[in-house]
């Protein structure tokens, strides 16, 4: 909320300008209203990732190469980066997107279009991750990721049901202990 906004002479209060020109809420609001930015507010959104990604985004419409480090140290806004302004690749901020499984996966899905393979070691640890990265991404097996995958009854049936179309070995336990009886069905197809 802007408290500003209640005051009869906003500008007379204590730390007036110096808060529109560092508090990323009232930068954002001025922008919108169509002021230009000055260079005090530009060095604040440099330095704040998510109103750099919105600068980027919803202002200027294209690549900030001068916010990229900045929007490059955050998973999702380097991810929605690539995703919504780039439309491809982003290198500079791969790094911290692979340390993200969610991140990672949809990074791999949705602009890569393809294997990340910085940020299979991250899929790979989460199950419902590593299945998805199998079914959407690979289209196929991912060994790194059976394990997580072996550890949980569904995830382990959906993997050997729609990825492997066979037997699991791996996730045999687990699978026994809930859906036996449709893996049975679909072992003897």
């Amino acid at each position: 909320m802007n408290l500003y906004k209640l005051h009869d002479n906003p500008k007379s209060l204590h730390k007036y300008e110096e808060a529109h020109n560092t508090v990323p809420e009232l930068i954002k609001n001025q922008i919108e209203s169509g002021k230009q930015p000055n260079v005090q507010q530009l060095k604040s959104i440099a330095s704040n990732h998510k109103l750099a990604y919105w600068y980027a985004k919803d202002i200027i419409n294209g690549r900030f190469p001068a916010n990229e480090k900045t929007i490059a140290s955050d998973a999702q806004h380097a991810y929605w980066y690539a995703r919504d302004v780039i439309k491809g690749r982003f290198p500079e901020g791969e790094p911290a997107i692979a340390s993200d499984p969610d991140y990672a996966l949809w990074y791999a899905r949705d602009v890569l279009k393809g294997r990340f393979p910085e940020g299979e070691k991250t899929i790979a640890s989460e199950q419902d991750y590593a299945l998805s990265y199998a079914k959407d991404v690979i289209k196929g097996r991912f060994p790194e990721g059976e394990k997580a995958i072996a550890s949980d009854p569904g995830t382990a049936y959906d993997y050997a049901k729609y990825i492997i179309k066979g037997r699991f070995p791996e996730g045999e336990p687990a699978i026994a202990s809930r859906y036996k009886k449709l893996y049975q069905k679909l072992l003897n197809k």
